[in-house]
Parts: structure tokens; C-alpha cells; sequence
């Protein structure tokens, strides 16, 4: 008999279970709102990741000669559009978001559904956890209707793969841990860290901390660059008093020298940076 749900969000079943949201400090009703939503918005990231990448990774000749029926790629497609519209419903208007994780890298067709079968389940799961705790009502229709969309997929998946789809009749209820699932940090650029001023993508986060020590961003003797993903936007440093987005936040962890003095900085990718400690 297959695993359930609950077995597939506890366990590390899927490499691409997202996790957006902990247990930091208390915060307002709407901000836990926001927080409840930027944890679907991460997780539907990863899901179109993982689509965008079965389908640019195998054609049709891949998906039948693997033993999938002529209809099944265009059912991944299917699926892929639906995750496209579902994350146009949990996009805040009012903040920054995650940027899209990385597409990961697939050798195995058979491996690649069940990965996407096993975040199909910790989406439904997370879906049901964020209705019974969001305190926003007109939000509910719309994530109520992709609740059972993703629950939809997630039985097609095990159809496809010859599992049993309903294996109890009624889910039991996720705690906040098994919902917010497993992050698996994306691969990076493996030379960055020995040449951090070569990369653009590190120009506005050195710029950033050439201005808050004030020198040139020329002149900045950077020692290291090293990627990291903080588990909120305090950037591993939080400050006391203050309130942050408890969303995962891909960035870096940077020590310059400067006048003979290592300072450490952390950022995010968008050139945001603090001086730690």
C-alpha cells in the first residue's frame, strides 16, 4: 500500500518540497496572512520549476518509450498551466515574493513524476493548512478551488504510476512543520565564491556594502562570497523589535576587508544587505 499524505510531507520523499513559513516571532493577523500566502507562493514556484523541467527535459518519444500513454506529456502540460494561474492567485500586490528557484536537473522520467506526485500531496496538504488558518475569507473561495484542482493532479499522478491514490479516507491534520515541508537549496554558481566581483549578479550587494562602509565599490577587498538561504528576511540577523516576512530568502554571506578589519555582511538577492553582528 502506498504512503499517505502525511507520510510524504514528513518524509524527504520529495527533493522540491518548498518550505516558506516558521515559527519565528509573534506577528500581526495580517502579516500571517501574507505569510500563509508566500508559503503557497514558494511551493507553486517549485511546482512549475519541476513541470518546466519534464517537459524541456523529455518529448513525447521519452514519455511513451518510458511506457506513459501518447496523452500523458500533454497532461503534464495541463498541469503546468494550471500552476501558472494558481500562482497568479496567491501573488501579494503588496510586497516582495520569492524569486522563481532554479529548474532542477532530470535524468529519469519515472523519478521526475514521482517527485512531482510527492509535492503534489505536501501542496494539498499545505493548501488544507493555510484555509483553516488564513483570516482572510475572500481568499478562501479562490484557494479552496485550487485545493481540489492540486488534489485532482495529485490522483492523477498516482494513477500514473501505479500507486493507490486514496489511501485514507479522510487526511489527518498537518502541523505547521509538515507543511512548510523541506528546502533544498538550488544549485548555484560554483565559481562564485572565489571570484564574488566577477559575477553581476553580486554588483548591487557589493555596491550596497562599498555605501554602508564607505568606500568605493572598486576599492572593496571582498574575502568571500558564499551563497546561503536564510529562513526569513532578517537575513540571519535579526534585530530586536523588529518584525520580519518569515519567507525563505536565497543571498549570501559576505566578509570584506576593510582597513585591516573583516566585516561580515549578509544580503538577499536584491542588493538588500545588513552588517552582522
Amino acid at each position: 500500500m502506498s504512503a499517505t499524505r502525511r507520510g510524504l510531507i514528513a518524509s524527504s520523499a520529495s527533493a522540491l518540497a518548498v518550505g516558506a513559513l516558521t515559527t519565528a516571532a509573534p506577528v500581526s493577523a495580517m502579516q500571517y496572512d501574507r505569510d500563509l500566502i508566500d508559503l503557497l507562493f514558494a511551493q507553486e514556484q517549485a511546482q512549475i520549476a519541476l513541470y518546466t523541467a519534464i517537459l524541456a527535459s523529455f518529448d513525447q518519444t521519452a514519455f511513451t518509450g518510458t511506457g506513459f500513454t501518447a496523452t500523458t506529456r500533454s497532461g503534464i502540460e495541463d498541469i503546468l498551466a494550471a500552476e501558472q494561474t494558481h500562482l497568479t492567485v496567491v501573488t501579494r500586490p503588496d510586497g516582495p515574493q520569492l524569486p522563481p528557484p532554479a529548474p532542477p536537473t532530470l535524468s529519469s522520467l519515472r523519478d521526475a513524476l514521482a517527485d512531482a506526485a510527492a509535492l503534489e500531496n505536501l501542496v494539498v496538504a499545505s493548501y488544507a493548512f493555510v484555509i483553516a488558518n488564513i483570516a482572510r475569507p475572500r481568499l478562501i473561495r479562490d484557494l479552496l478551488g485550487i485545493h481540489s484542482v492540486e488534489a485532482r493532479q495529485a490522483t492523477w499522478l498516482a494513477l500514473l504510476l501505479g500507486n493507490e491514490p486514496f489511501p485514507d479516507a479522510i487526511d489527518p491534520p498537518v502541523t505547521l512543520d509538515q507543511s512548510t515541508g523541506q528546502l533544498i537549496e538550488p544549485p548555484r554558481d560554483p565559481g562564485l565564491a572565489a571570484t564574488p566581483v566577477a559575477s553581476s549578479a553580486m554588483d548591487p550587494i557589493l555596491a550596497a556594502i562599498a555605501r554602508e562602509i564607505g568606500v568605493s565599490a572598486d576599492d572593496l577587498n571582498v574575502v568571500s562570497a558564499t551563497p546561503q538561504t536564510w529562513p526569513d528576511s532578517a537575513l540571519g540577523c535579526p534585530q530586536p523589535g523588529m518584525l520580519y516576512a518569515q519567507v525563505i530568502t536565497p543571498g549570501f554571506q559576505i566578509v570584506v576587508d576593510s582597513g585591516g578589519e573583516q566585516i561580515e555582511f549578509h544580503s538577499d538577492e536584491q542588493g538588500n544587505v545588513v552588517r552582522c553582528p
